[in-house]
C-alpha cells in the first residue's frame, strides 16, 4: 500500500468550484489527489491520500480518498473537488464515509503522523537522501502544499526521526513529487 499525507491550508468550508485558488489553493489539492490516485483512464489500486486541511474556519479536517472503495470519481480537478466539497458539506462533526472511499473526520496532522509511524514514513524534502537510494516498495509519504510544511511542523517531523527523502535537486510541484514516488515505485515492482 501507498500512502501520502498532504499537509495544506485548505478551506474547511464548503467552497465554490469555479474559485478552486481561493479556497486555499484547492486546485492544487485537487491535482494532487488525480495525481496519486489514477494512472491513464484507471484508479490505481491500493493507493490512500490523506489531506489535512488547516484553512479556515474550522481546521484541522483531515479527508482520505481510498482507492480500495472509490467510486465516480473522474481525473479532472473540478471533479475531484466536488467531492472534497461533499464531504465538507456532510460532515457535522463525527466521522464519516461521505461517499464510497472518501473519508472525513476532525484530526490534525500530528495525530495522522503518528498512527502512522507504524509504516514506512518518509518526508518528501529536498535536502533529503535520494529516492532511488532507497529503493522502497510500501511507504508513507509526508508532503507540504505550494508553502511547504511550517517549522514547527517540520520540528515535530524531526523530532519523530522521520527519514527525509528527496527525488531530486530541483524542487518540484506537490502533484509532481507524487508522480515522482509513484514513477520510481513501479520501476521496482512492475
Amino acid at each position: 500500500m501507498r500512502e501520502f499525507i498532504l499537509f495544506t491550508r485548505g478551506w474547511t468550508k464548503p467552497f465554490k468550484l469555479n474559485s478552486l485558488t481561493n479556497a486555499g489553493r484547492m486546485d492544487l489539492i485537487a491535482r494532487c489527489i488525480t495525481n496519486a490516485i489514477f494512472v491513464s483512464e484507471a484508479i490505481r489500486p491500493n493507493v490512500k491520500i490523506h489531506i489535512v486541511l488547516n484553512g479556515p474556519p474550522r481546521p484541522p479536517l483531515l479527508i482520505t480518498f481510498d482507492t480500495s472503495r472509490l467510486k465516480r470519481v473522474a481525473p479532472d480537478e473540478r471533479n475531484v473537488a466536488s467531492h472534497i466539497r461533499i464531504a465538507l458539506e456532510k460532515f457535522r462533526g463525527e466521522g464519516i464515509e461521505s461517499e464510497p472511499g472518501i473519508y472525513i473526520e476532525k484530526k490534525s496532522f500530528e495525530e495522522l503522523v503518528k498512527e502512522k509511524l507504524n509504516r514506512n514514513l518518509i518526508y518528501m524534502h529536498p535536502s533529503g537522501e535520494d529516492i532511488r537510494n532507497l529503493k522502497l516498495k510500501n511507504w508513507t509519504a509526508i508532503i507540504g502544499d505550494h508553502k511547504g510544511i511550517p517549522k514547527t511542523i517540520e520540528k515535530f517531523i524531526e523530532k519523530l526521526g522521520i527519514k527525509k527523502v528527496s527525488v531530486g535537486k530541483i524542487e518540484y510541484l506537490a502533484s509532481q513529487v507524487i508522480t515522482i514516488l509513484h514513477y520510481e515505485t513501479d520501476r521496482l515492482v512492475l
